[in-house]
């Protein structure tokens, strides 16, 4: 049996982005992943398919304390969940590492601030290529660089939506999405580009959307 340095159990968030961070460190690295690339194919963007067929959703069976069964939804490729979730990749804010009191008790408070962990936020959504703006949200924690790229446009009726509430008084904003678009230069795009090579080529088996764990670990991979 091979030796290694680190073994990392699974290839999501977390396992994906640690593969990454010690990639360039020399050292032997083993992840084990129980599930495969995501097949590239049109269903990849069909929300029926996704949301409602479940179509990359597991087949487990998992129980509860009762031992009653439930379908956990889980999914199991390389990039774990990130590879069939909304993008959003918000901070957490400084209050939420304090002691803060809720209506069924106390919530103590880390061992560690939020200003311990700022610099590896901003580190991630530059490898994540997270797209947002500071300020809108007025519940945003401070940090110590802009996002890497704009704020994803809204559709219309949500552009609409969004300037109705504005208008009222409140304060709706763009959520940070890591995700690989050029909005100004849609042809060039990577999401744009897979999903017009998917298109043509349905029977690709790569990732339909590199991004986030899976973006990751090719990353590793060539290190």
């Amino acid at each position: 049996m091979s030796a290694y340095d680190v073994v990392i159990v699974g290839s999501g968030a977390g396992g994906g982005t640690l593969a990454r961070h010690l990639a360039p460190s020399g050292k032997r690295i083993l992840l084990l992943e129980r599930g495969d690339w995501l097949a590239r194919e049109p269903q990849n963007w069909a929300a029926h398919d996704v949301f409602v067929d479940n179509r990359y959703v597991s087949p487990d069976t998992w129980y509860d304390e009762h031992a009653k069964p439930f379908q956990p939804q889980v999914h199991y490729f390389v990039g774990g969940a990130t590879k069939l979730y909304g993008a959003a990749l918000y901070r957490l804010r400084k209050e939420d590492f304090g002691e803060l009191r809720h209506h069924d008790g106390i919530s103590p408070a880390w061992p560690i601030s939020y200003d311990d962990l700022e610099p590896y936020y901003t580190l991630a959504e530059q490898r994540y290529q997270v797209h947002g703006a500071r300020g809108e949200d007025p519940t945003d924690p401070p940090a110590s660089a802009p996002y890497p790229f704009p704020a994803v446009s809204h559709e219309p009726r949500i552009q609409q939506l969004a300037d109705d509430l504005a208008a009222a008084g409140h304060h709706p904003f763009h959520a940070p999405c890591g995700v690989m678009l050029r909005e100004d230069d849609m042809p060039h795009s990577a999401s744009f580009a897979a999903r017009r090579a998917t298109a043509s080529h349905a029977s690709c088996t790569r990732s339909p959307t590199p991004r986030f764990s899976a973006s990751a670990l090719r990353s590793s991979i060539r290190t």
